[in-house]
């Protein structure tokens, strides 16, 4: 199925994969190969994470935009995504592995959606960003008018800015 969230795409871009037996890693210790599992996680986030969301299709037979929707959140825990407790085998293990940096240091805050409108060969950019804690402003152009984030949120999402908090 297709992501329907931010945190769905976040989700599936962690999710640990099994690389399968054509794939299998020499064992340092017994020296004999094994089929092993990657999981691609963050050890340190930066202070502004910014996400590209996949809106353009393109293949040696057609190219097509990428419509469906995608919510994202004001704001954005990036806890369950850090390598801190993502690789521990129990519960217990996760619970008393060392954190690389303090869970407050994972939340964020949306402050500003880039959007496109119209078809893959033609179309036009605009942006929503946000001033102070709560007044956020649509630039179209030259015309810069007062948003709600209500507004923010039920746009499409193309490129999506969050800063820690």
């Amino acid at each position: 199925t297709e992501p329907t969230s931010l945190l769905d795409c976040l989700e599936r871009f962690t999710r640990p994969e099994h690389l399968g037996s054509s794939a299998k890693i020499r064992c340092g210790q017994c020296q004999s190969y094994q089929e092993s599992t990657k999981q691609l996680t963050m050890k340190k986030l930066p202070v502004v994470c910014s996400f590209h969301l996949k809106r353009f299709e393109h293949s040696t037979r057609f190219h097509k935009k990428i419509s469906s929707l995608v919510s994202f959140p004001q704001y954005l825990d990036m806890s369950p995504f850090m390598s801190a407790g993502r690789g521990a085998s129990s519960v217990g293990e996760a619970l008393i592995s060392p954190s690389p940096s303090p869970c407050h240091d994972n939340k964020y805050c949306l402050f500003a959606v880039v959007n496109h409108s119209g078809t893959i060969e033609t179309g036009h950019y605009t942006a929503y960003i946000r001033q102070h804690r709560d007044r956020w402003f649509k630039c179209d152009d030259h015309l810069i008018t007062r948003a709600t984030v209500q507004d923010v949120l039920d746009s499409e999402g193309y490129l999506l800015f969050y800063h820690k908090q």
